[in-house]
């Protein structure tokens, strides 16, 4: 096995700045390809499949980070969130794992996960969470300054490349001042042996050129953030 480093990052916003569908549109929100379940949007480059295995495959990446960091984030945000009425995003919260982790952890708070397929949980629903369908590479459907906390994890895959300076613009928009971004994203492969490389080279790195993403966006992110003039700290592992 290669060995893969991810880079976490988080910056906080200058303080200089002053549900449910119906059973139709259900049908209609995935397609059904080899036995697995995806998203049917379109013009969207995110391929990978939203059905019951992928939420498993979710769920156990979540708590693995978490074991690993013993935390559910690295931002200086304790204070934030622990207050009544902290409000955070969740930005690609897919199976919802890390956002009902959060949520149920600060039972204040109110978590907003977005994502382009509804496809989190219903039964175990924590009440201060809400979901709401969008793909934030067409804009954020929030007003300005509305979140104390904003993050997002590998979503590598599901940005193309000229739109991550464009979702970035739009989560700074909505963080309110004195708010915290926190973006976590991989690295390449590195020391990888043959089968990996081969793996990768000709699978994984390829299909990612085809659509447009950009695998070394973790690299660009301190300068995505610098461009918008804020101060950034780094964590890398």
């Amino acid at each position: 096995m290669g060995r893969s480093f991810s880079k976490s990052l988080f910056f906080s916003k200058s303080n200089k700045e002053s549900n449910s569908m119906d059973s139709k549109s259900k049908q209609t929100e995935f397609q059904y390809i080899d036995g697995r379940r995806f998203h049917s949007a379109e013009n969207v480059v995110y391929h990978l499949p939203n059905d019951e295995d992928e939420t498993d495959r979710l769920h156990t990446q979540h708590f693995l980070i978490r074991y690993v960091w013993q935390s559910n984030f690295s931002a200086p945000i304790e204070h934030l969130l622990s207050k009544p009425g902290a409000k955070i995003l969740d930005i690609g919260c897919g199976a919802g794992s890390w956002s009902f982790d959060i949520a149920t952890t600060y039972p204040l708070s109110k978590v907003i996960g977005l994502d382009m397929s509804s496809y989190q949980p219903t039964h175990i629903k924590p009440s201060n969470f809400e979901f709401i369908k969008a793909d934030a590479q067409e804009g954020l459907p929030f007003d300005d300054n509305t979140f104390d906390f904003v993050f997002q994890r590998f979503l590598f895959i599901g940005y193309t490349t000229e739109k991550w300076p464009y979702v970035i613009n739009e989560i700074v928009r909505v963080l309110k001042p004195g708010g915290y971004l926190e973006l976590c994203e991989p690295s390449n492969v590195f020391d990888g042996g043959p089968a990996t490389r081969r793996l990768w080279n000709y699978g994984e790195a390829e299909l990612l050129k085809k659509q447009g993403s950009d695998f070394d966006s973790y690299q660009k992110l301190e300068k995505y953030l610098q461009d918008q003039g804020f101060d950034i700290f780094l964590i890398t592992y």
